[in-house]
Order: C-alpha cells, then structure tokens, then sequence
C-alpha cells in the first residue's frame, strides 16, 4: 500500500493536499447538530445510487410503467432498493429541513454567508422538485391523482398557469407524455441542476468555512477601526484556535451516516415501498393523500374557498417562497446568537408550529370526503340529486358554496353558468379527460343530479 502511495505521489503529490484538509482545524463549537448538513449529502448520494439502479428496470410508459414496478419488487433485491429510494426521499426532506432550521437559529445565514444560504434554498427547492417528480413514476392511484392535485396548483398561477400546467403535462391532462416529461426530468433535469449546486454548495462552505454554533460573548472583544470583514477573519481565527482537526467532525459524519444507513434499510426490508393499484383516470371514489412532506400544503388547500381561490393559492406559496429564499436579507444584523434576534426566533417557532401542526391536521383528517349540506327550500328531486353527488364524492374534485378539496370547476353557481343540456353533455361527453364516467349512475339519478346543479344560482 504505502509502495502505491509512493508512486501517486512521485506523480501527483496528493498526500500533502490530503493532510492539509483533514488536519486543519474547524472552529470550536462543532457538535452533533452540525452533521445534519453532511448528512444531507450523504442522503443525496444513496438517492443517486437507488435511482441509477432503479433505472436500469424501469420503462416510463403508462402501459408498462406499473409492471415494471412490480419486476422490480420481484427481482433479488429489488424490493429492498425501491424501498431504500422510497424511505430515504422522506428522511432526506426531514434532514434537510432540520439543517436548514439550524442554519437559521444560529446565524448561518448572515454575513459573509448570504451567497450560500440561496444556494441552499435552490438545493432545497430541487428536492422537493425530485419528491413531486418522482410521485407519479409508480403510475399507481396514489401517484395518478396525487398529481393531479399538484399540477391543478401549479395551474392556479394568475397568467402563466395554463401554460405551466401544459408544459407538466404535455397536454390538458395526464398521459404518456406526462409520465415520460416526468420521468426526464426527475432523471436528467433535476440531477444536472443539483449536481452544479451541491458543488457550489460545499466549495462555498470550504471557502468561508462552518459557522459554528453563536456564543453570546465572541472569544476576542471587538477592535476599533476594523472592517467588516477583518472583524469576521479575527473572530473566525480565534474559533478556529479553539477548535478541532476536521478529521474528528467526518469521524461524526461517518457514524451519523452509517445511522441513516442502517435506519433505511431496515424500514426497506420491514416495510417495503408501497404501491397502490393500478392508476385509474376514471376512478370515482379515491382521494388522494400525499406523502408526509406535502400534507401541509395539502392541508392548506383546504381554507381558500371562493372564486379568488387560484389567486389566494399562488400568492400565498409564492410568498412564503420569496420569504425562505430572502431570508438573509430580511433578517440582517451583526448578532447571530438567537437571544439577539427575539423577533426572527418568534417567527420561526411560529412557522414551526403552522407547519407540524397543518402536517398533523393534513395526517388525520379525511379530505376529499366533504358533504355538503342542504339547504332550506330544496325539492325532494334536489335533495335526491344532493345525494347522488355526495354519494359519487364529487368534492374531490369540484367545491359547491365552498365545500369541497378539488380544484376544478366551482359549481356554486352552476344553474346561473350552464343549461340543462350544457350540463347532460358535459357530465356524458366531457371536455376534460379527467372528468371520470358513471355507468352505474341510472336515468333517474341522473336527472335528479342536473335537477340539483341546476337549482345552483
């Protein structure tokens, strides 16, 4: 070994570079919370490999794309390498978000890190990119209307909606060419972006160095005269005195790595990936679920009623946005400790909050089973007709008088918009091929329903 050694560094003289980045000292105040950032990483890269591997058996096609889940599932190991992409896309948003919340409470984010922290929430946003794009790959119920749902939002864009919703879907509605869209993307898209911002993710941290844990009192008083930045450089070299070689902080990163190993291959082997039925447009009973990380802006949809519906939709998650994205330049400042900053502390426990508890509310509830009510004055043929659309759970996909999760046409007014025979041709031939068909419907029931939609003013 040491001979090979020898003879690469006769040529390449690598060992030197080698001890020099693995005995510098990192800043003092380097523990545990630190290694999330690894971590992220390291869940990144087992992400890549699964995929790779993933890709090998799968076909993107509507009309393959199920059964090659299923070989996939039968293969030697198979099962235990979609179950490690499917646990570790979880766990990966969880960490990621944990690192990026740590980042925030301790200051990470302020001078002379601004850069990085955008690039981070550029990393953060290709993620959740990956998680969306990914759903619908299985092309089982779960991953057909979940993205439905998706798209619909992205459609509620004042202007570019349409447009955005055609480009994600290769036409008005899901199909081949969604499936291959998405495919491509989550494969080749996505990778390429996240492969140029990881690099210059870590070459920034390399460069400006880890941003320890605040102290309420930095170790060297200020000095008089002193720049911006000299001021930084002499603090950063006096927590830098303090500290460690950076050997001991991979020695943490290895065994939190391993953790995450070990935790996701077991989830993979006890529970699998799952996999719902076989995608059915025409489907008139599912309701869709996302998973963990989306619930709450799942949940969300819930509160915005009303024909301003779309708009209240882009604005509220184009803000919230725009805030994560710009949060170095909201919250500006010398003092990175959180005792200094009550205010942003304030806001984040908050959005902490909103977020695990729109989570939890998203988790136990029952969307897309909503009835709605009678109201006073309706015949015995309406209230037969409200029947019939309560019992075909049409508020999965349409509102009335606010009622409802689906983000298709309002049918609060439908009386006032459309005549009977307008109504009779779009609910038997309709224009959208995600309006799904009712054969076990009868005459009568029929009737009723258009009787009911027509009382709609």
């Amino acid at each position: 070994m040491h001979r090979v050694q020898h003879w690469i560094d006769e040529r390449l003289n690598v060992t030197p570079l080698i001890s020099g980045f693995l005995d510098r000292k990192v800043p003092g105040n380097i523990g545990w919370a630190h290694t999330l950032g690894s971590a992220t990483l390291f869940l990144i890269i087992v992400q890549v490999v699964t995929g790779v591997a993933l890709t090998m058996s799968y076909v993107p096609s509507p009309d393959q794309a199920y059964d090659s889940i299923l070989f996939i599932d039968q293969t030697p190991f198979g099962g235990v390498v979609r179950g490690v992409h499917h646990w570790t896309s979880g766990l990966l948003v969880l960490v990621m978000g944990l690192h990026t919340l740590r980042v925030f409470i301790w200051g990470g984010h302020r001078y002379p890190r601004e850069l990085t922290w955008l690039v981070g929430a550029g990393l953060f946003f290709i993620v959740l990119a990956f998680a969306f794009t990914g759903y619908l790959l299985p092309w089982d119920q779960k991953a057909y209307w979940a993205t439905v749902v998706g798209t619909d939002i992205a459609g509620s864009a004042p202007v570019v909606g349409g447009a955005v919703v055609e480009f994600l879907r290769g036409g008005l509605q899901l199909g081949a060419v969604t499936l291959t869209r998405f495919y491509g993307i989550h494969i080749w898209v996505l990778p390429a972006i996240m492969l140029i911002l990881v690099g210059i993710h870590v070459l920034m941290v390399v460069r400006q160095g880890i941003a320890a844990a605040p102290r309420p009192k930095p170790l060297v008083a200020p000095e008089p005269g002193l720049t911006r930045r000299e001021a930084y450089e002499r603090e950063y070299a006096a927590e830098k005195q303090a500290g460690d070689p950076f050997w001991t902080s991979l020695v943490k990163d290895a065994i939190v790595a391993a953790v995450l190993l070990a935790f996701v291959v077991f989830l993979a082997m006890a529970q699998g990936a799952p996999l719902e039925a076989r995608a059915d447009p025409n489907s008139t009973d599912y309701v869709p679920r996302p998973e963990w990380y989306f619930l709450n802006l799942f949940q969300l949809l819930w509160y915005f009623t009303g024909s301003l519906e779309p708009l209240l939709i882009f604005v509220t998650f184009t803000l919230a946005a725009l805030i994560f994205i710009f949060v170095p330049f909201l919250d500006r400042g010398r003092g990175r400790h959180p005792r200094q900053r009550p205010v942003a502390m304030g806001l984040t426990a908050a959005a902490v909050v909103a977020i695990v508890g729109l989570t939890w509310l998203g988790a136990t509830g029952s969307p897309g089973r909503s009835t709605v009510p009678a109201t006073p004055g309706m015949s015995q043929e309406q209230l037969d007709g409200l029947a019939v659309y309560n019992g075909e759970n049409c508020s999965v996909c349409h509102k009335i008088r606010g009622v409802g999760v689906g983000s298709s046409v309002d049918l609060s007014k439908a009386g006032s918009r459309l005549t009977r025979e307008e109504m009779e041709k779009r609910f038997l031939n309709p224009p959208d091929q995600k309006m799904p068909r009712y054969p076990g419907l009868t005459t009568e029931q029929l009737d009723a329903l258009f009787t009911y939609l027509e009382s709609l003013r």
